[in-house]
């Protein structure tokens, strides 16, 4: 049986919270670029595919912790916004005309901006330790995306060469 997670810092559940909700919201941001990119070009839908589906594993993590932590509702902040969610415009022009290069900026840009919040999160001295060491783990599967994501920009064939070993 888990334990459950009785005292908790301030502050744990809402940093949890809101890094699980960039990457609920990249999931899905992903996942809608792949479905609308799939017929003109299999290996960028491959490739944002791939991307939801990290989305998806790493809020799982968070969800089962959050599931064994007591506490109340958690109202996102602005801040917890994807960078695509703030790029909307630009995301729906690139998308509109296909432009997997401009959707390959965009993702780096995403993926970069989660990175950071990670190291924002990290840095909240209220933490719960087991919290802690998750973020800690998941930013350094959240690092190896960014070099994928910058390298899908430049060679968009071979984005997971180099970044196989780390899974």
């Amino acid at each position: 049986m888990k334990p459950t997670y009785e005292v908790r810092p301030e502050g744990t559940d809402a940093t949890l919270n809101e890094v699980a909700l960039l990457h609920r919201q990249s999931q899905g941001y992903y996942r809608d670029i792949a479905s609308a990119i799939n017929a003109d070009d299999n290996t960028a839908a491959g490739f944002f595919t791939e991307l939801a589906e990290y989305h998806e594993k790493m809020v799982g993590k968070i969800n089962e912790i959050l599931s064994d932590m007591a506490g109340g509702v958690h109202t996102p902040s602005r801040s917890s916004e994807t960078y695509l969610k703030k790029q909307e415009k630009a995301l729906n022009q690139a998308l509109q005309s296909k432009n997997t290069s401009e959707l390959a900026d965009l993702a780096h840009e995403n993926e970069r901006a989660i990175s950071n919040a990670y190291e924002h999160a990290l840095g909240n001295d209220k933490l719960i330790e087991f919290a802690r060491d998750l973020l800690e783990k998941q930013h350094e599967e959240v690092l190896t995306w960014v070099n994928k994501a910058d390298r899908y920009k430049t060679v968009p064939q071979d984005f997971n060469d180099h970044y196989d070993d780390a899974k």
